[in-house]
């Protein structure tokens, strides 16, 4: 199938990397985040309760963000970087206009909220904030806009990906290496920083693997590989073979996992086997998944695929930040506090912003140019 070159390079780009199945997974990963955040099962004993324990793990959605992002960047990008600006200036500018417009204003609505209450505003703050700075420390990681604080994980594998790819057009076989020595990196400045007291700017090894992409790049690698694999057709699936299914159950599997180890931690992923559990295992079940739904017709595939999986899967990073905080305030103190309405609501309101605020921003993002000024003649 060919791709229609009177888009601009960054929509091919885009088009040429576009698996409809894929985009469905994206609003199921944002829908397990908002049921780990609002979980509709109260804690106690018998069937609610248990299934309290398990929704309690979805936070299990941010993982296959991240092996997505992996996935797609290196499906997308890997093999065309250059060390010029022609080509450094349009990739910063396509990441800048994927993430950086409904971030920004709801970082804005975040902190005119908080002064509207209380008064109290901090330019400090502010800059950490929309600088994706505040991610770097444990005081902040949950100021503004409070699930952000991936956003700063994300930002720093889009940072750091072309020069991942240059290693690897030169050394293939370090592809490993590179988590491992970012996994070092971490570890080294937790024991620089540490010791500062700095608002826990790198303040604990906790921390740093659970919040920092030194701790979480294994995901962002795992996603590498996987389309490493499929762009060398590694992938074709074997008759009677069901990855998707295989995936699912190791999906399902790893909850499980991590609600029966949780002891006396809140989440799975805090307990030291979690971690290891969250960062490394997790992400190999998702991209066994992921190679299902690239190589095998299931009727997941095709649901994922459906044109509302799409309009879901589209406007799902605006769902992912308005999902808690002050739009999800607006809902619950101004309309309803049922929790089936105000996800319906919420999910109408992610629909409707995306079409009508995110993507004209991105377009215009991403096809804006400086006006060239020419000497009066």
């Amino acid at each position: 199938m060919s791709v229609s070159t009177d888009l601009p390079a960054s929509d091919v780009e885009e088009a040429a990397a576009y698996l409809p199945a894929l985009t469905g997974v994206r609003a199921v990963a944002a829908y397990l985040v908002y049921l780990h955040h609002f979980n509709p099962f109260r804690v106690g004993s018998g069937v609610e309760g248990e299934l309290e324990k398990i929704v309690r793990e979805f936070h299990v959605g941010v993982p296959v963000f991240f092996v997505l992002s992996g996935f797609l960047i290196t499906l997308r990008y890997a093999g065309t970087e250059r060390m010029t600006t022609s080509w450094w200036g349009p990739y910063l500018r396509n990441r800048v206009a994927r993430i950086y417009p409904m971030y920004f204003l709801l970082t804005a609505l975040a902190f005119a909220s908080v002064w509207y209450q209380t008064g109290a505003f901090s330019w400090k703050l502010w800059l950490l904030n929309v600088t994706f700075l505040r991610g770097f420390f444990e005081a902040f990681v949950y100021s503004g806009v409070a699930q952000g604080w991936t956003l700063t994980v994300e930002e720093c594998f889009y940072l750091s990906a072309p020069l991942i790819f240059l290693l690897l057009q030169q050394r293939l076989r370090m592809l490993w290496l590179v988590p491992l020595a970012l996994l070092g990196l971490g570890a080294l400045l937790v024991a620089l920083c540490g010791p500062l007291k700095l608002y826990g700017l790198f303040g604990n090894l906790r921390f740093m693997l659970l919040f920092t992409f030194f701790g979480r790049a294994t995901e962002f690698f795992v996603g590498i590989q996987l389309a490493l694999w499929f762009r060398q057709g590694r992938l074709k699936g074997k008759a009677g073979s069901s990855r998707t299914g295989a995936g699912l159950l190791a999906f399902g599997a790893v909850i499980l996992l991590l609600n029966a180890i949780r002891g006396p931690y809140t989440f799975g992923q805090e307990h030291p086997a979690g971690i290891v559990i969250n960062n490394i295992v997790l992400p190999a079940a998702i991209a066994l998944w992921f190679a299902g739904l690239l190589t095998e017709q299931t009727p997941l595939q095709r649901l994922l695929a459906s044109r509302t999986m799409q309009v879901l899967g589209r406007s799902s990073y605006v769902f992912y930040l308005i999902h808690m905080g002050v739009p999800h305030g607006i809902v619950t103190r101004l309309i309803t506090t049922q929790p089936l309405l105000v996800f319906l609501l919420l999910l109408v309101a992610a629909i409707g912003l995306h079409y009508v605020v995110e993507e004209p921003l991105n377009r215009w993002i991403r096809t804006f140019r400086w006006p060239r000024w020419r000497a009066a003649t």
